[in-house]
């Protein structure tokens, strides 16, 4: 049984989202891709992490890794505030989000709002039922 029809392809693929003028691919927060990787990044730092005493730093860098590579997704026309194209790379993400912490926010917030993940269909229908 299922009430919320999620779009399980943008889970992971992403759906797209404008920041500041510079379409951000965002998957959804905690999606598959994201559990699997941050298990795996986790291991080496797991018996720290259980006892609350990861340190904060580390514990940032494993969560900007997995949010470059499964959350962060991709990118369309990134011109950054000085002007400078950029493609986007795993290696360019993770740059952004260590560096801009109001895009890590951005990103973060929409990565984790379920509307944004809705089936296309069913968000049409929804807005019918409404009118």
């Amino acid at each position: 049984m299922k009430l919320t029809p999620v779009d399980s392809k943008k889970e992971i693929e992403g759906s797209e989202f404008v920041y500041r003028g510079v379409t951000l691919v965002v998957a959804r927060a905690n999606n598959i891709k994201f559990k699997k990787m941050f298990r795996e990044v986790l291991k080496p730092y797991k018996r720290d992490f259980e006892k609350g005493i990861l340190d904060n730093d580390v514990a940032e860098d494993l969560m900007i890794g997995c949010i470059a590579k499964t959350i962060l997704v991709g990118w369309n026309d990134f011109v950054d505030a000085d002007g400078k194209k950029w493609q986007y790379t795993v290696k360019n993400a993770e740059s952004l989000l260590v560096d801009d912490k109001d895009a890590m926010d951005a990103i973060t917030e929409f990565s984790e709002n379920i509307d944004n993940f809705i089936k296309a269909s069913d968000e049409e229908t929804k807005g019918k039922l409404l009118a």
